[in-house]
């Protein structure tokens, strides 16, 4: 079953809930159906289904939006309104009726509904792949959960933090959502505290909603925000908690550094910094124009950065080593 909250992460994680009743978002959707370009607007039937309303035809009014469906004996799982400018507010209406808003235009949201209903359990698997995949690339730049974290956070517009052996390990809100972390924060001290644990059940706490997904006997991730949970944040926490599992099996990364082989020659050294200097800073370029995998130009950028302080990746170092490349 694909309930509401399912279909409007899958569409579009940054739209808002405008009005309506959070609990309603766990109702089925069978399908999904627009709005016209012309009068009449609405469609001859839409019961159960996500409409989808160009958001233009009835302005800020969510009442009239309401009214419109009772008029035309419509009973849709839930509304969306289609091209809303972020900028816009509306006035909220009465009725549990769940209204979503989105700035995305009507058919590219109808084409995605309509692909992710037939193929849900695909459309999940790529997510899955593409998430565990960003989650990896992210951890070779930067060996710390907290670069992981923070790239699922922008990417799922979820509340991330990773516990472990009874500490936050990392702490990254949503964008716009910075008190809900300090929130989480006592949420979790108090579970850690009582021994209570969600383990991976979607519940409200304290006016939050919590998603964990383990990682190893007393270490989790964490997802949170104050909506409810949907498939493809199950999904993600799933993927972080793999790149996690790796990343806390390793000693720190300042008891690490000594144990680095020796230095590369010299002229290896300096091709590597001036290939990335010249590709922005980016990895995957340099590494082409080297001929060598990525992740030797990772590690070697590691030892330079801890024999020698440079990194070419930061705008000032990148610029010292063209200018010598040129003299």
């Amino acid at each position: 079953m694909t309930s509401v909250v399912d279909l409007w992460r899958a569409l579009d994680p940054e739209a808002r809930m405008a009005s309506g009743d959070v609990d309603a978002l766990g109702r089925a959707v069978r399908g999904v159906v627009r709005s016209r370009s012309a009068p009449p607007h609405l469609p001859p039937a839409a019961d159960g289904e996500l409409l989808i309303i160009d958001a233009a035809i009835f302005g800020r009014r969510l009442d009239l939006v309401v009214a419109g469906l009772r008029d035309a004996e419509l009973r849709p799982t839930a509304v969306l309104l289609a091209d809303g400018h972020p900028e816009i507010t509306f006035e909220a209406a009465s009725g549990e009726l769940p209204i979503l808003v989105s700035v995305h235009a009507v058919a590219p949201l109808v084409e995605l509904g309509r692909g992710y209903l037939d193929d849900e359990v695909g459309h999940l698997g790529r997510l899955a792949i593409q998430l565990r995949l960003a989650a990896a690339e992210a951890a070779l730049a930067d060996p710390r959960p907290a670069a992981p974290c923070g790239l699922l956070a922008a990417r799922i517009r979820r509340g991330v933090a990773v516990a472990a052996d009874g500490e936050l390990q990392a702490l990254t809100p949503r964008p716009a959502g910075r008190a809900l972390a300090a929130r989480f924060a006592a949420t979790h001290a108090r579970l850690l505290a009582t021994g209570s644990s969600t383990g991976g059940r979607r519940q409200p706490r304290d006016g939050l909603w919590l998603l964990e997904h383990r990682i190893r006997s007393g270490a989790s991730v964490w997802l949170f925000d104050d909506m409810p949970f949907a498939r493809v944040d199950e999904v993600a926490a799933e993927a972080l908690a793999i790149t996690m599992r790796a990343l806390l099996s390793r000693p720190p990364v300042a008891a690490a550094a000594p144990a680095l082989p020796a230095p590369q020659p010299s002229d290896t050294w300096s091709a590597t910094l001036l290939a990335v200097a010249r590709a922005n800073g980016r990895i995957a370029p340099a590494a082409r124009a080297l001929g060598v995998h990525r992740n030797t130009v990772l590690y070697r950028l590691r030892a330079a950065r801890a024999s020698q302080g440079i990194d070419p990746r930061r705008p000032a170092d990148a610029l010292r080593i063209l200018r010598e490349s040129e003299s």
